[in-house]
């Protein structure tokens, strides 16, 4: 089993890659150091909170994303949002078809 270090560094790679952005661009970002990131992210050292949340918020997401690599969702939320779509999905086509007849 992996620690959430090699989790963390593992998610934070795919977050820089699926968001065409760079090491350098994160650590600048979090207000780190690029050797100490690179430094974290080779050596498999979990940042201390504070730093895993600035990393976090660089590639907007979550810690617990990175340190999981899944968020935990709120069953009730996903329901009451799902309930609303077929609301909302009405409201988009009146807007659409308003906008057809300006």
């Amino acid at each position: 089993m992996e620690d959430n270090a090699s989790i963390f560094w593992e998610n934070v790679k795919k977050e820089i890659k699926s968001q065409n952005t760079t090491q350098e661009w994160v650590a600048q970002k979090s207000g780190i150091s690029f050797n100490t990131f690179q430094g974290w992210m080779s050596k498999g050292i979990f940042p201390r909170a504070n730093e895993a949340v600035r990393i976090a918020v660089s590639l907007n997401t979550s810690v617990e994303y990175l340190v999981k690599g899944a968020v935990q969702s709120n069953k009730k939320e996903l329901e009451i949002i799902c309930q609303s779509l077929p609301k909302i999905q009405k409201e988009l086509d009146c807007i659409k078809e308003a906008i057809k007849h300006l």
